[in-house]
C-alpha cells in the first residue's frame, strides 16, 4: 500500500500538535497532522475557551447582584442561560479561526482528518485516508475526562466539562463531584448564574495541589457565595427518583438534585491508537516519555496532556517546541517544569510557580506576604480578597509563590519572569510599579525581605553609618 511521506507527523489536533506541525513546516520540513474531529483540541472546544468565556459572564452577572458594594444600586435579573451559552459559543467560534484547517493548510501542513492507529514505529493508518509514514512523530492525542465507578450514574446521566457547554439550560440544582479547579470554576459559574450548587470532594480539602491557606480562603469565599461545600464524602450510588437525581453517600445520607457535574480528573486519550505496534509503552494510562520528551519507540516524541503530566494548554504548548528541537535541530534539549505557572480561574484567581511554601521552608526558605485588603488598588476597586505570597532563599532568590486575588494570572508573570532570570527579591523591590495598580502587592511583599535584611546585621551596620554621617 502507498503511503503518503512526511517529515514529521503530529497526531491530533489540539494545542501540541499543531505547534508541531506549524513549527516543523515552518522550519521547511514536510508536515502533516492528523486530528479525529477537530482542529483546536480541548482548550479551543472543551476547556480554557468556553470555560472563560462562561467565567466572564457569570463575574459579570455576580457584580450586578452586588452592585451596592461600589455604591450602586444592585441589579438582579433573571439571567437567559441559553443567550449566556450562545455568547459562549460565539466567542469560541472567533477565536477558532486560529485553527482553521485551511489556515495550516496555506502553511504547507498536511491536514487529514480521521482516527489513526499505528502500524510500525514509523507509519500510521488513518481511516478513510489511507496510510501516513514519517521517521518522526509527535503524539499528541490529549486527554478525556474520567469517570468515577459509581453505580448508577452511568445510567442516571450526568455532565462532564466535554457536555456541559452544550447544555442550553441550566439545571435549579446540581451536584458537583470533585474539587480540583475545573470541578470548583464551573461551580461558581452556575451558582453566580442562578443554580444551587453542592460540591462533594472525597479529600479533607478543595484544591490539593495549592496552598493549604489559600484553598481554605477560598473555600470561605465560594461559601459565602452560597456554594454548599462537603468535603471527606464518597458517592456510594446514584439513582433517579420523582424528586430529581439522587446521591447516596458514605453513611446513608442523600442529596437530591437535577444534574450531576463529573469533575474528577482526566486521563490520557489513547484508545484505538495501537500503541503497541509502534512499541510505544504507557504508565498509568498515559504515554511515558523521558526528559526529552522521547517515548519508548525510536522517531516518537509524545506532548501535551497524553503524558499525563501537567494539563495546561501553555505546557502543551512548551513540549511542543522542546519536541521540535529534539527532533529537527542538532543538540537536545530537556523538559523543565520548574518555571511553569498555573492558574485556577476561580474568582478571586489563584496563580502559582515553582515550591509550595512549606517545600521552600524545608530548603530553608522564608516566605514573605503581603494581603490586598491593604493595598491602595484592590480597596477602592472592590477587589480586596486575597495575598501575594512569596518564598525565598536567604539571598532572596524566588523558590516559589503564590497569589490569590483579582488578576492573579496576569500578576504572578512578573514573578515567573524573575525567577526564571535569576532576579531576586531585592531586584523586585527596588522595581518602581506603578501607582496605583495591583501589581504593587507583588513590589509590597518583596520588600518584606528588604525590611527583614535592615533588621539583621547588615542592617545595624548600615544604621551606624548613617548615624555616623549624619
Amino acid at each position: 500500500m502507498n503511503a503518503i511521506e512526511y517529515d514529521l507527523i503530529a497526531i491530533g489536533g489540539g494545542t501540541a500538535g499543531l505547534v508541531s506541525a506549524a513549527g516543523a513546516s515552518y522550519l521547511g520540513v514536510r508536515a502533516g497532522i492528523v486530528e479525529r474531529a477537530a482542529l483546536g483540541g480541548d482548550c479551543l472546544w472543551t476547556g480554557c475557551v468556553p470555560s472563560k468565556a462562561l467565567i466572564a459572564s457569570a463575574r459579570l452577572a455576580h457584580a450586578m447582584r452586588n452592585a451596592e458594594a461600589l455604591g450602586l444600586v444592585s441589579a438582579a435579573p433573571k439571567h437567559a442561560f441559553a443567550d449566556v451559552m450562545a455568547r459562549m459559543r460565539h466567542a469560541r467560534d472567533i477565536v477558532a479561526h486560529h485553527d482553521d484547517p485551511e489556515r495550516f493548510r496555506a502553511m504547507g501542513v498536511g491536514v487529514h482528518f480521521g482516527s489513526a492507529r499505528f502500524v510500525g514505529p514509523h507509519e500510521v493508518d488513518v481511516e478513510g485516508v489511507g496510510r501516513l509514514r514519517s521517521k518522526r512523530i509527535v503524539l499528541a492525542t490529549g486527554a478525556v475526562p474520567t469517570v468515577p465507578p459509581i453505580p448508577g450514574l452511568a445510567e442516571s446521566g450526568y455532565l462532564d466539562h466535554h457536555s456541559l457547554f452544550e447544555a442550553d439550560t441550566l439545571p435549579d440544582r446540581v451536584a458537583v463531584l470533585g474539587a480540583g479547579p475545573i470541578g470548583l470554576e464551573m461551580a461558581q459559574v452556575m451558582a453566580r448564574l442562578g443554580a444551587d450548587v453542592v460540591v462533594l470532594e472525597q479529600s479533607d480539602r478543595i484544591l490539593a495541589r495549592e496552598d493549604p491557606e489559600i484553598a481554605e480562603s477560598l473555600m470561605g469565599i465560594l461559601q459565602d457565595e452560597g456554594i454548599e461545600v462537603r468535603l471527606g464524602v464518597s458517592v456510594e450510588a446514584v439513582g433517579r427518583t420523582e424528586a430529581g437525581k439522587s446521591l447516596t453517600v458514605a453513611g446513608g445520607a442523600r442529596v437530591v438534585v437535577d444534574e450531576i457535574l463529573v469533575a474528577t480528573g482526566r486521563r490520557a486519550a489513547t484508545e484505538g491508537l495501537d500503541l503497541d505496534a509502534a512499541g510505544i509503552r504507557t504508565e498509568n494510562g498515559a504515554v511515558l516519555v523521558d526528559d526529552r520528551l522521547r517515548t519508548s519507540a525510536k522517531g516518537v516524541w509524545a506532548a501535551g496532556d497524553v503524558t499525563g503530566g501537567l494539563q495546561f494548554t501553555h505546557v502543551a504548548e512548551y513540549m511542543a517546541k522542546t519536541v521540535l528541537r529534539n527532533a529537527l535541530v542538532p543538540g537536545s534539549t530537556r523538559i523543565d517544569y520548574g518555571d511553569i505557572p498555573r492558574v485556577t480561574y476561580t474568582d478571586p484567581e489563584i496563580a502559582h510557580i515553582g515550591l509550595s511554601e512549606a517545600a521552600a521552608a524545608a530548603r530553608g526558605g522564608t516566605t514573605y506576604r503581603y494581603p490586598f485588603d491593604d493595598l491602595d488598588r484592590a480597596i477602592v476597586d472592590g477587589v480586596a480578597r486575597g495575598v501575594v505570597k512569596i518564598s525565598a532563599d536567604r539571598r532572596g532568590r524566588i523558590l516559589g509563590a503564590t497569589v490569590m486575588g483579582a488578576h492573579a494570572g496576569e500578576l504572578i508573570l512578573p514573578l515567573v519572569l524573575a525567577k526564571r532570570n535569576g532576579l531576586d527579591l531585592g531586584t523586585v523591590s527596588d522595581t518602581v510599579f506603578p501607582y496605583p495598580t495591583m501589581s504593587e502587592g507583588l513590589k509590597r511583599a518583596a520588600a518584606e525581605y528588604q525590611r527583614s535584611r535592615l533588621e539583621g546585621m547588615g542592617g545595624v551596620v548600615l544604621k551606624k553609618v548613617v548615624s555616623w554621617l549624619t
